[in-house]
């Protein structure tokens, strides 16, 4: 009787199964030219290391040539021209063949073909197409396998999984939209990406705005709960405008506006037509693979002991949630509680390094996490953190009043800081600002002096000081590679492969090279838009569009001038946006990329960053900075004695040498 029972219960189980196959198969269809897509991403994330280039048909994913094995050891130490050149010559030979290929009539003699050819020639058997080797042969693609990096992100979502299911079923969304980051960021809360993407879903800064805070205090694109949430509404907007799920995850990577204009110009809400027929400028691999990554990400989670045998899952975050009743700051609120502020950082890391750095407050009404294990109850924490608690101002932070022959370097040497640190708390963007009679916040100083006796002492020392009319810049006192690190704005090495920095000595510069508008006249910066500059100023896009005779949907291009009207917002608040902006770009960049090591180079004339960055193998913070001869005029038009020992200095942070 029990074995009946028990196999009644296994054909029920059974039916379940099938029936839950079913609904996910009409949620998420697969048709047989994108079960081919599929069928290519699980080998990557399965069966390929990161040492094995794939080398493949960007349209036919199927037809695989080669798998070129490389050394990780001798790959890393290329730059990235050096693996471009490396990949081409391992695919110049199948160019060749399919050149050859492409000459032949049909039918091709196949006896007259080589091995090779013969064997590429099999590979495109089931291809129809007159022109199919002709368009092969500048058609080879090179992926890079993922397994190692999937078996890591099937280990981090052990954290996360189980949270990121209750959320999409709140918001009454497929529960398999969960295995997303799979593709995104292998569940690395921390992910940053060099085009400014951040965080488990890879938010960029225009799109993270649209659900979440980014700004110079918090930025909720790197919360793993705060971000899933946002990701929820944005897959669930995607979905409710373009009718599908294909066209919805497509959407993710490739804009849901992108989308609507392939569905609406091929009349076809089909992606494998889409793919097939949609010639969109950015529709490029990475768009027409989104969704078969995804539906292979999820067919590999669900069936992981059948590639990578049992995984040792990372266990949940076990936490308390409290609301902040007002603003604080962090060492404030983990002296209340006794409690290890480097704690709490690691359960909310939206918090950006102003915050832990006490510059700044925690804001009032703030959703914060504390280890579960905190011994303390809801009402006895309100009870501590009384207003009159709350209100007093960052510690251990104090003011100093410019004074005449005062420059960055000694202030920052007498108060026991940094010049990052003054710069960052004050929006110093250039050391050559200072004003006699400015008042400066200064951070805490590492030595413990009061401020009073950091003053005294000041004056004391500026004895050997002669007094100037007006506080000035003096390179040869200043750290003129931390300067001129953030004049580059560069990095040589991701985090990624470091670890987390949030607090890097990096992080702490901010560098812009616009001032406060003087009339109605701005210049676009880089990453700019069109809608970013509107908010600020008030008004609607359209509105910005008209004042410059700019067509309906036209957006504005780095270095333009713009009219604009502070008729709703003055000058000053516009610009106060406008540096918030700019700050938080900087801040997200530097805060996950740092110096590795140098390299020896000449420099040569007509050399740019850009050009450099490409060489030296370095992240760039955008593509419109100054070239490398701006870095060296700088140099060399300060008074510094020893122009070649500061050039050196300044070289030094973007990994570059000057032989002696």
């Amino acid at each position: 009787m029990m074995v009946k029972t028990a196999g009644r219960w296994l054909v029920l189980a059974s039916v379940l199964v099938l029936a839950a196959g079913s609904r996910a198969a009409e949620i998420f269809p697969v048709g047989p030219e994108m079960q081919k897509r599929v069928d290519f991403w699980v080998k990557i994330y399965t069966q390929y290391s990161k040492e094995e280039m794939v080398l493949h048909d960007a349209d036919h994913l199927e037809v695989i040539y080669d798998v070129a094995n490389v050394h990780e050891s001798f790959f890393e130490r290329l730059t990235r021209r050096g693996r471009k050149r490396y990949l081409e010559s391992v695919t110049q030979e199948y160019r060749t063949i399919l050149a050859k290929l492409a000459t032949l009539k049909e039918p091709i003699d196949t006896a007259g073909l080589s091995d090779k050819e013969l064997f590429v020639y099999n590979l495109w058997a089931h291809v129809q197409d007159a022109d199919k080797f002709a368009r092969a042969k500048d058609n080879i693609h090179a992926q890079a396998g993922l397994r190692s990096l999937y078996q890591s992100g099937l280990q981090r979502s052990g954290r996360y999984l189980t949270e990121i299911k209750k959320i999409f079923r709140h918001y009454g969304l497929p529960e398999d939209l969960a295995y997303l980051p799979h593709v995104e960021s292998a569940y690395n809360h921390r992910a940053y990406s060099k085009v400014g993407a951040a965080g488990m879903w890879q938010f960029t800064g225009s799109t993270g705005r649209l659900y979440l805070r980014v700004n110079y205090s918090l930025d909720e694109r790197y919360d793993p709960w705060l971000s899933t949430d946002a990701a929820a509404r944005l897959l669930r907007h995607n979905y409710e405008y373009l009718g599908t799920w294909p066209l919805a995850l497509t959407a993710y990577n490739h804009g849901a506006g992108g989308m609507k204009k392939a569905k609406t110009l091929l009349g076809t809400d089909n992606l494998e037509e889409i793919i097939k027929r949609y010639d969109g400028r950015a529709f490029g691999f990475a768009s027409k693979n989104f969704y078969a990554e995804f539906i292979a990400a999820v067919q590999v989670a669900k069936n992981y002991q059948r590639y990578f045998g049992d995984i040792a899952f990372d266990k949940p975050d076990s936490f308390k949630i409290f609301q902040t009743p007002s603003q604080m700051t962090l060492d404030a609120l983990a002296s209340l509680l006794q409690i290890d502020k480097t704690a709490i950082a690691q359960l909310n890391p939206a918090l950006r390094p102003p915050i832990l750095r006490s510059q700044r407050r925690i804001p009032a009404g703030y959703s914060l996490r504390l280890p579960a294990n905190t011994a303390v109850e809801t009402s006895e924490w309100l009870a501590k953190a009384a207003p009159g608690s709350a209100q007093e101002p960052p510690q251990d932070a104090d003011s100093y009043i410019v004074e005449k022959g005062d420059n960055l370097s000694t202030i920052a040497q007498n108060f026991g800081v940094s010049i990052a640190e003054i710069m960052d708390l004050n929006d110093i963007r250039n050391p050559r600002s200072l004003r006699v009679g400015q008042k400066l916040t200064m951070p805490a100083a590492r030595s413990g002096r009061t401020a009073a006796a950091q003053v005294a002492a000041f004056k004391k020392d500026s004895s050997a000081v002669q007094p100037q009319a007006q506080a000035h810049f003096q390179p040869e006192a200043i750290d003129s590679s931390a300067y001129l690190l953030a004049r580059a704005r560069h990095h040589a090495a991701s985090a990624a492969q470091y670890g987390p920095s949030p607090a890097a000595d990096s992080a702490g510069y901010f560098v812009v090279t616009f001032d406060e508008p003087q009339d109605n006249v701005i210049i676009v910066q880089s990453e700019e838009s069109v809608g970013h500059l509107a908010e600020w100023l008030g008004i609607t896009p359209q509105k910005l569009r008209q004042l410059n005779r700019m067509g309906p949907h036209a957006n504005v291009q780095v270095g333009r001038k713009l009219t604009v009207d502070f008729t709703r917002v003055s000058q000053r608040d516009f610009h106060r946006q406008r540096l918030e902006f700019h700050r938080s770009l900087q801040q997200g960049f530097f805060s996950q990329f740092k110096v590795q090591g140098t390299r020896t180079y000449t420099i040569k004339n007509g050399d740019s960053v850009f050009f450099l960055a490409e060489i030296i193998d370095l992240p760039l913070y955008d593509s419109k900075q100054p070239d490398l001869k701006a870095i060296v005029h700088d140099v060399y038009a300060s008074p510094a004695t020893d122009k070649k020992s500061a050039l050196r200095e300044a070289l030094k942070p973007i990994g570059m040498k000057i032989d002696d």
